[in-house]
């Protein structure tokens, strides 16, 4: 008898090392496709019409996201819904780490709050890396957020940075009026963890980085960030 035990338990350790193995394997191997996709798209982007050449790949892209002293480097889409492109890579094929992407309301040029979305995956790509802004020197040294939209360059400045969890409401784009505008820009400034000499106005655009957090169940980080050139 004691000796049948032994032998369900050795079974049962073998098939808990081959499905763990099994996991990593596949976790890997997404990672390893995602580089693929992202590093292929990066090559054509450095075309001179880089508009041009994505949006014939993708006609949901929309811009190009690089933040300084980061990993963060991607082609931007958008598509119906704020769903799609959580499990899809640019060329619209299954991918877990899916794509960066902005919210589905939005209209670059004409919003004033623009929202865009990305996994924190956990080899530190996609928005990985955006969990740099939590440690004061670099939220305070390296915090610009550049998009290039059909050939023109937007630089943004970091001004705000916090944890907040699903039930907060600190993704609008829409707006009632002016007052409306402010009244949100102060509550994203006061929710800060560091706090920035920048002042942001109801005059301003903003954009806003957001993805998951590790701190509590259902956190996200969220970066504010204030137009500053274009």
């Amino acid at each position: 008898m004691k000796k049948i035990i032994k032998i369900l338990i050795n079974m049962i350790l073998i098939s808990i090392l081959i499905f763990s193995g099994y996991k990593i394997y596949t976790k890997l191997a997404e990672y390893k496709k995602a580089d693929t996709v992202y590093n292929d798209i990066r090559e054509k982007s450095q075309n001179k019409d880089k508009t041009a050449e994505l949006t014939a790949i993708n006609p949901d892209y929309r811009f190009w996201l690089k933040v300084d002293n980061t990993n963060i480097d991607y082609p931007v889409v958008q598509s119906k819904d704020n769903d799609y492109y959580l499990t899809h890579d640019f060329n619209k094929e299954y991918l877990a780490s899916g794509s960066i992407f902005m919210d589905y309301r939005n209209d670059f040029e004409e919003d004033k709050s623009t929202i865009v979305y990305g996994h924190h995956m956990r080899n530190k790509t996609m928005f990985g890396e955006l969990a740099n802004y939590k440690d004061e020197n670099f939220f305070n040294e390296n915090n610009l957020i550049n998009v290039e939209y059909k050939g023109k360059n937007y630089t943004y400045q970091v001004f705000s940075v916090y944890v907040a969890d699903l039930t907060e409401d600190y993704l609008k784009v829409d707006f009632e009026n002016d007052e409306d505008y402010q009244s949100y820009i102060n509550y994203i400034t006061n929710r800060s963890m560091h706090k920035s000499d920048l002042q942001v106005g109801k005059e301003d655009k903003i954009i806003t980085l957001y993805t998951c957090s590790y701190e509590f169940k259902d956190a996200r980080t969220i970066v504010h960030a204030k137009l500053i050139s274009e």
